[in-house]
């Protein structure tokens, strides 16, 4: 049995285990809503993943270009330096650290 909590609309925002706070209508886990709402999050959570693969792709693009002296670092407008610097820098900590994981290294494809 599951607890739902709905919003304004009236679909499924939040499931629990047991009652908690609005989230007081008892369903089963088989019930055809509560599969549509874990598909739903299921596939924004897919996307974000792959949203974040996708722009380490990108930065790994970006640094092989400026190895291979096909576009200087300077030429990139400022703020996507700024970014890039910072993005370098929180993954060589992590990598010292690994605490939020990652690291350095690359991605699997």
């Amino acid at each position: 049995m599951l607890y739902v909590q709905r919003d304004a609309k009236g679909r499924i925002c939040e499931l629990h285990p047991t009652p908690v706070g609005s989230a007081d209508e008892a369903r089963m886990a088989d019930d055809p809503e509560v599969l549509q709402f874990i598909h739903e999050r299921w596939r924004q959570n897919e996307l974000s993943e792959l949203d974040r693969d996708f722009v380490r792709v990108i930065e790994d693009t970006i640094e092989l270009l400026i190895d291979k002296g096909v576009i200087l670092f300077t030429d990139l407008p400022l703020k996507v330096q700024e970014k890039l610097l910072r993005r370098k820098e929180v993954r060589q900590l992590t990598a010292f650290g690994g605490r939020l994981g990652g690291g350095d290294d690359i991605i699997p494809l």
